[in-house]
């Protein structure tokens, strides 16, 4: 990892943004509100630190971990105060397998407690958002690969994940619970890998790489990405670059894997010029991604331009909200899964249509950040998926099957988000004692009350399923909301739904719900 080094003669950067990761602490400062920072366009630091051999070797964060992290932040806070950056101006984030340590809150409590900012976990769907976001680029910046069948992997430090693009748009996605640490501290006891632990290694990537030639067997491949940070910073050693992409062969890939396991951790630093913590990773990266290779029987595996940890950094400084396109690549996966469990597929568009024009019109009453309209786009895409087991308590049927479903792109609160709505779209309201709502903080069980409640009126709206209303204008007056009613001459079956349902929307927003026709 590079460090680069700040400049207090430079004009005033905007904005910090800090992330402890699995082998290191970096921080990018730069302006804020570019659509896309490049390299040159902001200050880079990065400090070393052995978090995720601690969580997956011993299952908790060390003392001295803890002091390490503490002292690497006070230094980067000095920085951005000598940079002229407040300290309300700095973002400071977690890397998602954090949340394995058993004294995980007890860490982030003492960080909030030293730096007086508030960490944020990086979730799942964050990290996929990323990979998506840079395999969406490569595919712009090679046709070749835009036009195939390509198949995308990225190895981290706790997990796989694996995406197929046909023709450029998402096909299948998959998430496996097996990493580069992960592996790593399961088979070693010590910074050094024994010929035993090698074996057992080796027996760990086996079993992700049959699991993935299993789910993948049906999808003809044409190309194969490895992204990920050890694969990225090595393969500029193996090839040159074209058209944002190196195409690293396999044969290539194998005798410099090969090399890199013969050196121990000294000669490995000296060899890659990386620090320890980072070096501990190569090695099994590399051998997974070969593995993986070999399975597909790949001759080359192509891998993007660029440091992998670097453009974390950047999504993290200039990403606000999930893109368009990811979204609708969210949706389109949601709509897959409705497809699995046989939902009313005309129904649940209707629905997510009106509850979408529900959340962006009346934003001046619910307040919610624009992130969360697309939990409650899936919600109601998948608010009937328990259809699928009994129609008798389906809300119930749906929180089951929707917290134990993975959808694209998001994260495992956000999940747990899309089968509470989906739990109370209708029936009873939220009670403290439900499961899962009762394990919310008090923060996301509002979130709950607000969105289920634009919920149930979007769903009221379509209440025969035959789309008879086909849009609809909304009127908030000062004790009631209007809504009037398109391409229907009565409204009587959807009011009776909107009386019985919206009681939770007059408790949480004071308004009555009146149709009226146009």
């Amino acid at each position: 990892m590079s460090s680069a080094v700040l400049n207090p003669a430079s004009p005033a950067p905007e904005h910090a943004v800090i992330y402890v990761g699995a082998a290191s602490v970096s921080m990018v400062v730069g302006l804020r509100g570019a659509e896309r920072l490049h390299r040159e366009d902001v200050e880079y630091l990065d400090r070393p630190l052995p978090l995720a051999r601690d969580i997956f070797r011993s299952g908790s964060i060390t003392r001295s971990t803890v002091e390490q992290t503490v002292s690497i932040l006070r230094d980067f806070l000095q920085s951005t105060r000598e940079l002229g950056v407040p300290l309300a101006q700095v973002r400071l984030f977690t890397t998602n397998i954090l949340a394995e340590a058993s004294n995980h809150e007890i860490f982030l409590n003492r960080l909030q407690i030293q730096t007086g900012v508030t960490p944020a976990l990086i979730d799942d769907g964050s990290m996929t958002r990323l990979v998506f976001q840079i395999a969406q680029r490569l595919l712009q910046k090679n046709p070749r690969l835009a036009e195939g069948r390509t198949f995308v992997t990225h190895i981290g430090p706790g997990n796989t994940r694996a995406m197929f693009f046909d023709q450029g748009r998402l096909a299948a996605y998959s998430n496996y619970r097996l990493g580069i640490f992960r592996a790593r501290e399961a088979v070693s006891g010590s910074d050094d890998m024994a010929p035993q632990a090698m074996v057992h290694l080796e027996e760990q990537i086996r079993g992700v790489v049959d699991h993935l030639a299993q789910d993948y067997s049906g999808h003809p491949i044409d190309h194969h990405v490895a992204i990920g940070a050890e694969i990225q910073s090595v393969a500029p050693r193996l090839t040159k670059s074209r058209q944002g992409s190196y195409q690293v062969r396999e044969d290539d890939l194998a005798r410099f894997t090969e090399k890199l396991a013969r050196l121990n951790p000294d000669q490995l630093v000296r060899e890659l010029h990386v620090h320890y913590t980072g070096g501990e990773g190569i090695v099994p990266a590399l051998q997974t991604n070969l593995a993986l290779a070999k399975r597909f029987g790949d001759q080359s595996i192509w891998v993007p331009e660029g440091d992998f940890h670097f453009e974390l950094m950047l999504d993290l400084m200039t990403a606000g909200s999930r893109t368009a396109v990811f979204q609708e690549e969210v949706m389109q996966s949601a709509c897959e899964i409705g497809l699995r469990y046989k939902t009313d597929r005309k129904h649940a568009d209707q629905v997510a249509l009106f509850a979408q024009q529900l959340f962006r019109e009346l934003q001046h009453l619910h307040g919610l950040d624009p992130t969360y309209e697309l939990i409650l786009r899936v919600a109601a895409t998948l608010h009937e998926v328990g259809m699928f087991i009994s129609p008798r308590e389906h809300h119930k049927h749906s929180l089951y099957i929707l917290l134990n479903t993975e959808i694209f792109g998001l994260s495992t609160r956000d999940r747990e988000l899309v089968a509470l709505l989906a739990r109370y779209h209708r029936r009873y309201n939220p009670e403290p004692n439900h499961p899962t709502f009762s394990d919310l903080s008090r923060e996301d069980r509002m979130i709950v009350l607000k969105l289920a409640a634009l919920l149930r009126i979007a769903d009221s709206l379509d209440r025969s399923h035959a789309q008879r209303i086909k849009s609809i204008q909304l009127r908030p007056e000062s004790s009631r909301l209007r809504i009037i009613t398109h391409g229907v001459d009565d409204n009587t079956i959807e009011q009776i739904a909107i009386d019985s349902k919206c009681d939770l929307f007059r408790e949480i927003y004071g308004h009555e719900v009146v149709l009226a026709k146009s």
